[in-house]
């Protein structure tokens, strides 16, 4: 969870102590609302350093300002909204972003957000203060876990605490808002520190351990289920089984299951994250700069993991069914091999391996039929699956595919309101093709000549999927980058997470 305290007050701008005031300022209104009350109190102040600084209010920018006149705040940091009729959640996130990036530079512990002059069509309140706390905790996040002060290291000044004005008619919904914020930025960051966690301490046990301890602090609204190999062999788990033939760690399969009171107990939500723990490619050698970042082959399940813990602390009223079928992907002397014929996945399909680089999609076709045996009504599954995606999606974005288009809709609505890019790629029938196979049922490789690598991959795992309606998130293009870009460090992004939430509260919202 965050370390960030928050909390609602109903003090005027003016009279605020803090170390630093953020106020939102609308293009070209710096006379109006909270801008406008600090610049009439410190006599034009405020419009003064504006103009000689060019701060106009549009997103993006940001203008602090200190010793300002009848201003109990240290500083204060004004930031532009853009125009006051375009505002909507992904503006405000950007505006957002700006400011909070400002704030860590500054090294600032405690910050206070003035009350937005929102007007009709604009966001109401409570949204701007969850997106608020949201941007704040996960713009606050550091990578540098490992170092040490041994070796120089200083630890960062964080933020440690939020306040919000408001009034107080609005001061308990305004705190629920921000309150569930930081339960949403807070899961981000989890996913990110498990991307981020070197591979050899983040082991596919290693991962079953982070899930017990989601579970025990959830005080029993999770129940967790670990399958070790003895098990995974007495109930077939033939593709999760042949990835991990290589490694010297066990392979593992993670069932957690979120099934609170009052949910429709004929609804359940599966989300299944590939969960690779490290993936040299096999025999099908990756090269030393392909296998670099490889720890974060695990991002999907660390977004599903992530997102069943928010889930749970929110306490939505839908059943969650969480799958990982944690595994390493190497070439140690028992490891599987290009031409092998995996007699028999889970779902009693036979593959033969055309590429042992394309592993992923062995061990999420045998967590899929796992989740249809077990009572799912829905599944979504996000996979670092191909790199192919990255031709359609570059390093903004993650490509959707499905076998129902009414759950893919509500996945890209649920994507589009969590602020994270998701865009239908195509998925003719004419995909399926590649992943035919002159002596198996299936290969597990559409290969090169085909093209269309994602869509081939998907059509892989809609075979497994059958008719229970599914989504397929290939997020290799955004779970990991080399450099930071908007709210996301470099190394782990935490994707999936919000849009995971946003599934579930929808579903929840039927009821």
């Amino acid at each position: 969870m965050s370390t960030i305290h928050s909390r609602v007050t109903a003090t005027t701008p003016g009279k605020v102590s803090t170390d630093l005031l953020l106020v939102g300022v609308f293009e070209n209104s710096l006379r109006a609302g909270a801008a406008g009350l600090l610049d009439s109190s410190s006599g034009g102040q405020v419009s003064a350093q504006a103009q000689i600084e060019n701060f106009t209010g549009k997103i993006g920018e940001t203008s602090v300002q200190v010793g300002l006149k009848q201003v109990t705040a240290k500083r204060v940091l004004f930031f532009g909204l853009g125009a006051a009729g375009k505002l909507n959640e992904n503006r405000l996130r950007d505006a957002l972003v700006a400011a909070f990036k400002e704030v860590k530079r500054l090294k600032v512990t405690d910050v206070t957000v003035a009350e937005p002059s929102l007007t009709q069509g604009d966001l109401d309140l409570c949204r701007f203060a969850y997106l608020t706390a949201q941007v704040a905790v996960t713009v606050d996040y550091v990578i540098n876990h490992y170092k040490t002060a041994r070796g120089g290291h200083k630890p960062e000044v964080r933020l440690s605490k939020l306040v919000f004005l408001a009034s107080l008619g609005q001061h308990q919904a305004v705190q629920s808002a921000l309150d569930e914020g930081l339960v949403i930025g807070s899961s981000v960051n989890y996913a990110r520190d498990l991307v981020n966690t070197p591979p050899c301490l983040m082991t596919p046990l290693k991962l079953a351990d982070q899930a017990r301890s989601v579970a025990n602090r959830s005080n029993g609204a999770i129940n967790l289920r670990v399958l070790g190999k003895t098990e995974l062999e007495a109930h077939g788990f033939g593709g999760l089984l042949a990835v991990s033939q290589g490694s010297d760690q066990e392979p593992v399969l993670i069932e957690m299951n979120y099934y609170p009171q009052g949910a429709d107990p004929s609804l359940t939500l599966a989300f299944i994250g590939k969960s690779v723990t490290f993936d040299s490619g096999g025999l099908d050698l990756k090269t030393a700069d392909g296998m670099r970042n490889m720890k974060c082959d695990m991002a999907g399940g660390a977004a599903t993991l992530a997102a069943v813990s928010a889930i749970a602390a929110l306490g939505l009223p839908v059943r969650v069914m969480v799958l990982m079928a944690a595994t390493e992907n190497m070439t140690g002397p028992a490891a599987y091999k290009p031409g092998d014929v995996i007699i028999r996945t889970l779902g009693g399909l036979t593959v033969e391996v055309d590429n042992t680089d394309a592993e992923g999609r062995l061990t999420l076709a045998d967590a899929i039929e796992w989740a249809r045996r077990n009572g799912a009504t829905h599944i979504v599954d996000a996979a670092t699956l191909t790199g192919a995606v990255r031709m359609c999606c570059g390093s903004l974005g993650a490509g959707a595919f499905s076998n129902n288009q009414e759950l893919l809709q509500r996945v890209l609505k649920a994507a589009d309101g969590a602020g994270e890019l998701l865009a239908a790629l195509p998925f003719w029938d004419g995909f399926a093709r590649a992943n035919e196979s002159s002596i198996a049922d299936l290969k597990n490789s559409g290969g090169s000549s085909f093209g269309a690598g994602s869509a081939t991959a998907a059509w892989f795992l809609r075979k497994f999927a059958a008719d229970t309606p599914w989504v397929h998130m290939d997020i290799a293009s955004v779970a990991f980058r080399e450099s930071a870009q908007g709210a996301d460090p470099a190394g782990g992004t935490g994707y999936g997470v919000r849009t995971f939430v946003e599934i579930a509260r929808a579903f929840a919202g039927e009821k």
